[in-house]
């Protein structure tokens, strides 16, 4: 193997009309599959993939871009669901279990042509047993505002849907500067978002939670934070002079965050980047600032 890889490398040195050619042969194979209707992919984690088509039988593992799917109009393209795709909409379909670790089984008696699963390596073993199977898939990475755009458009691309991934984020772009600029003049209210523990874990910097607090007139009293996610001392939080303290469930208060701030239940919605993102910025505001958005 050695000696071929340095063959072809004296070989592209020696011959440069090489390059010409295997250039032009692949902008005819691009042409080609341009005229035959595949679809050129650009994922997550930085991998092409090419789809024969648009994928007509599509399992995501990822509940944010299962509601993409959904909001795009897309939703006849879904085989099957995780545990945590709990709306009543998508409730018949088979699960596969986690989004992360799914049943491997599951997955190949739906006969998807395509799966989304999560980037990032938390999960090594899914991508490699798919690409064992011979079944594409394709990675989002939901953990920003910018991040909704993108898995749209990638999801659009791959389904056939890109009119309608186009108009969803042109609406949610306008809507969340609508919600922005209802809120701007508003006297910025501290908040922390306090996901439970003990010690409590916060939300730091760079988070789609510091991200949709900060678009509707609210500082996270922990945006200087180095970590994305950081436990805190119950004496930290005292310190910070919050205003309000947004939490996911009840489990995740506790008497000591209530000193001085307002605690708010706000519910799993502030945690998974999808495309309810107006929604879930509106309400951020009028918790914030009693007031009720038009």
């Amino acid at each position: 193997m050695r000696q071929l890889r340095l063959a072809c490398t004296v070989l592209v040195l020696v011959t440069p009309v090489c390059l010409v050619t295997a250039c032009r042969l692949d902008q005819q194979e691009s042409s080609t599959s341009k005229s035959s209707g595949a679809i050129s992919l650009l994922d997550a984690s930085g991998v092409q993939h090419i789809l024969p088509r648009p994928a007509g039988r599509l399992l995501s593992l990822v509940p944010s871009a299962t509601e993409t799917l959904r909001a795009m109009g897309a939703a006849s393209t879904l085989v099957g669901r995780t545990d945590y795709d709990t709306g009543t909409w998508i409730a018949e379909l088979p699960s596969v279990g986690g989004g992360l670790g799914p049943n491997l089984e599951a997955i190949v008696s739906l006969q998807p042509d395509l799966v989304v699963r999560f980037a990032g390596g938390q999960d090594q073993a899914t991508p490699s047993r798919l690409d064992e199977l011979g079944i594409p898939h394709i990675s989002v990475r939901p953990d920003q505002i910018e991040d909704i755009y993108t898995t749209a458009k990638l999801l659009g691309r791959a389904t056939g849907y890109e009119a309608a991934a186009d108009s969803l984020v042109q609406a949610i772009r306008s809507n969340l500067e609508r919600v922005a600029s209802l809120t701007a003049k508003l006297p910025r209210q501290r908040v922390a978002y306090v996901l439970g523990g003990s010690p409590p874990w916060v939300s730091g910097p760079g988070t789609y939670i510091h991200e949709v607090i900060t678009l509707v007139g609210g500082e996270n009293v922990f945006g200087d934070l180095g970590p994305l996610y950081s436990a805190v001392s119950f004496e930290e939080i005292l310190n910070r002079e919050i205003d309000v303290v947004l939490i996911p469930n009840e489990a995740a208060a506790d008497p000591f965050l209530s000193q001085d701030a307002r605690i708010e239940v706000f519910g799993p919605e502030l945690e998974m980047p999808g495309p309810d993102v107006v929604e879930t910025a509106s309400r951020v505001a009028e918790l914030l600032h009693g007031i009720e958005l038009p």
